[in-house]
């Protein structure tokens, strides 16, 4: 039966509207219907069978395109595109004269053009190599512009860019003679980012075998760059000869990667002790407020170090600005600091849309990624917003092609699949592939350093308050059908949780409808999909001060994966893991009996938790990250129930407890604490014993 209707799905496609052109290619509709069978059912030999009737057919044909254009790039492998269909290198005097005319963007006015490739240049004929027959794609008419978004262009595959064309390929529109980037397929209809003008119904071919590039190496230390790896910031060309990339780079495989971690030390304690980030990781960052918190905490991660372990290769943090002025404003914000020109790039796209982010995110990775092959440790800060939007502009299109083709009919809002509120009209699994290809490039190589990608998003205003809404209906609707219980107990049970949901700030009277797509942020199902591939997510709530911006942890809904192999190994000793552990067990003990102090003897540990203490370390003010020492101090005393002066009434403060870390400090136990950390990079048993005694100390005075 699966079978039958792949035939008829494929009849009217693959035998109606292509068989002329099967015809002349020499590509028959039993091709056609062989390759539908063996992708939609799940008797892939049967299909065999019949493809091995036309595998000789396949073989001519392919020796026949080899013969007639062996030094054509971009024909797909097996195709009956002969040599002189393909797009060849334009003669001199047919060139554009201006360079707006005929740049692959904007800010590429040096790229070549189609026929002047470098052999640097990746040339399509990479991608002939590595496609199988089952991503053969045969074509009668050229790729061709079905929709322009801004400054993207939706394009149906065809003649000269097919499916296998990989992201990053320059395309060039062939009647506006614009340049532009491909930046991802969804079945037959790609995306590409060009700058300039481009006309509807024109045919774009990818077979100028050049992708995009981009200049690499430490020469680009405490520069401001476009994605192509050129300074920008006005500064004299650094004297370091700088490497070429490819932007759009495949991930290192498995093979290539080592699960032997080291810790990515942040300066935010509440992120350094219970939700650590190793390099080489992906970490999903979750904020508040977008403007702020690029504003006020990205540049505290742009202050990252080197940790004990690090590989003898340059350290460099890069960052993915949305616009000059950001850039500016954080170079002048880190060379403050001191750390800009030593460790420090920054990335400008080309313009805040979606297409020209990320570009700049997959330039921003390729110079991560030379800092690795160098031995050295790069991390890279970015929004991951732009990659949802170019997404669903995809996914929008994909979908509208199929319903002009007939292959799907529109359906009602109500007939899409409801998804924890949210009505999802495209599968995730396409959207996963996509985030996969991105988050992949962090990588921690056994030969080489590493890549760390920190990337940030928000989730869209109005998406929690729906979806809390929505999870409260749903506790009061289940709990008044609960059976065989007093009435006047359910309606205590229902007030129960009306009250929970006002001290929450959720109104259950006003209806909350689902954010549209076009409102700014990430809705919620697609920040879970994104928290499934990463390596960890954290949650950050808005400041307890509106007025003065901080790192404000959710500690009990952020999650990490690799534990104990991203702690600080200072952190480490003076047992950080376990005071997160005994923190989370308290939180329970805390909400069920409403005691703000954890049970002892957890862990092999007789101290019990003073929750009031341990949170303490939640929320840290922007702009001041703390060192080791600082972080280590912090644990020792928050670990001790019994502290007086954060006991006493209106002392239990951030300010108390930073006052008593620098006491701690100043003493004799605080100075083998720091003599410890340096020599070391860990505290012994005997430095911890003598600060806890500094501590207990303070009691008695």
């Amino acid at each position: 039966g699966r079978a039958a209707l792949a035939l008829r799905a494929a009849g009217p496609l693959a035998g109606q509207r292509r068989g002329a052109g099967a015809e002349r290619s020499g590509r028959s509709v039993l091709d056609a219907r062989c390759r539908a069978v063996r992708r939609a059912t799940r008797h892939p030999a049967r299909g065999e069978r019949i493809a091995e009737e036309v595998a000789p057919l396949r073989a001519r044909r392919a020796a026949a395109v080899r013969a007639e254009a062996p030094g054509a790039v971009g024909v797909t492998y097996g195709s009956a595109v002969s040599a002189a269909s393909a797009v060849q290198p334009l003669p001199p005097s047919n060139r554009p004269k201006s360079d707006a005319a005929d740049t692959t963007m904007g800010l590429y006015p040096d790229m070549s053009t189609p026929g002047e490739s470098s052999s640097s240049m990746s040339s399509s004929k990479a991608d002939l190599d590595s496609v199988d027959d089952d991503d053969e794609e045969k074509y009668d008419e050229p790729a061709t512009v079905i929709g322009i978004r801004g400054d993207i262009a939706i394009v149906r595959a065809g003649i000269n860019l097919a499916t296998i064309a990989k992201g990053g390929r320059i395309c060039l529109f062939e009647k506006s003679r614009t340049s532009g980037v491909l930046l991802s397929w969804k079945e037959g209809v790609g995306l590409i980012h060009f700058s300039g003008e481009v006309e509807m119904g024109e045919s774009v071919s990818g077979n100028t075998g050049v992708s995009l590039m981009t200049e690499c190496g430490p020469g680009l230390l405490g520069r401001i760059v476009d994605p192509r790896g050129k300074p920008i910031d006005g500064l004299p060309p650094s004297e370091v000869e700088p490497n070429l990339r490819l932007a759009f780079a495949d991930f290192k495989g498995m093979k290539e990667r080592t699960n032997q971690y080291r810790s990515l030390f942040t300066g935010v304690t509440s992120v350094d002790f219970s939700v650590p980030v190793g390099r080489g990781q992906t970490m999903l960052f979750q904020g508040s407020n977008k403007e702020k918190d690029k504003e006020y905490l990205w540049a505290d991660l742009m202050c990252c170090q080197a940790g004990p372990g690090a590989k003898s290769g340059p350290v460099v943090n890069i960052c993915v600005c949305p616009t000059p002025a950001y850039a500016m404003r954080l170079r002048d914000e880190l060379r403050q600091r001191g750390c800009f020109e030593d460790r420090c790039t920054l990335v400008v796209a080309e313009s805040e849309t979606s297409g020209a982010q990320v570009v700049a995110m997959n330039g921003a990775l390729a110079m991560a990624e030379e800092i690795n092959d160098l031995d050295g440790e790069a991390m890279v800060l970015m929004d991951l917003e732009p990659m949802h939007k170019l997404f669903s502009v995809l996914a929008d299109a994909a979908g509208q092609e199929r319903i002009d083709r007939g292959i799907v009919q529109q359906l009602e809002a109500s007939e899409w699949t409801d998804f924890d509120g949210t009505l999802l009209r495209e599968s995730i699994a396409e959207r996963r592939k996509i985030w996969f290809n991105l988050v992949s490039r962090a990588t921690n190589s056994i030969v080489g350093g590493s890549v760390s990608l920190l990337g940030w998003l928000w989730e869209q205003d109005g998406g929690w308050k729906h979806r809390a809404q929505k999870s409260y209906l749903a506790q009061i609707e289940a709990v008044k059908k609960t059976p065989r219980i007093d009435e006047k107990i359910l309606e205590r049970m229902v007030d129960k949780l009306r009250e929970q949901a006002a001290a929450e700030g959720v109104p259950l009277t006003e209806t909350f409808n689902e954010p549209a797509l076009e409102v700014p942020g990430v809705p919620n199902w697609e920040i879970e999909e994104l928290k499934s591939i990463t390596d960890g997510h954290i949650l950050l709530q808005p400041p307890s001060n509106p007025d003065m911006w901080s790192w404000y942890l959710e500690p009990y809904k952020s999650l990490p994966r690799l534990g104990t192999d991203a702690l600080h190994p200072a952190l480490l000793s003076v047992e950080a893991h376990k005071l997160r552990l005994k923190m989370l067990q308290g939180r329970d003990r805390q909400k069920m009996l409403h005691l703000s102090l954890g049970e002892g003897g957890l862990m092999d540990d007789p101290r019990k938790l003073e929750m009031k203490f341990v949170e303490l370390l939640i929320e840290q003010a922007a702009g001041q990250p703390l060192d080791v020492v600082g972080q280590c101090a912090r644990l020792l005393i928050v670990s001790d129930s019994n502290v007086d002066p954060l006991k006493a009434e209106g002392m239990c403060t951030s300010e108390t407890l930073s006052f008593l870390a620098a006491q701690l400090l100043q003493s004799e136990a605080g100075a083998r604490l720091r003599q410890d950390i340096v020599e070391k990079s860990e505290v012994s048993q005997e430095t911890i014993d003598a600060c806890d005694t500094e501590v207990r100390s303070w009691n008695s005075a």
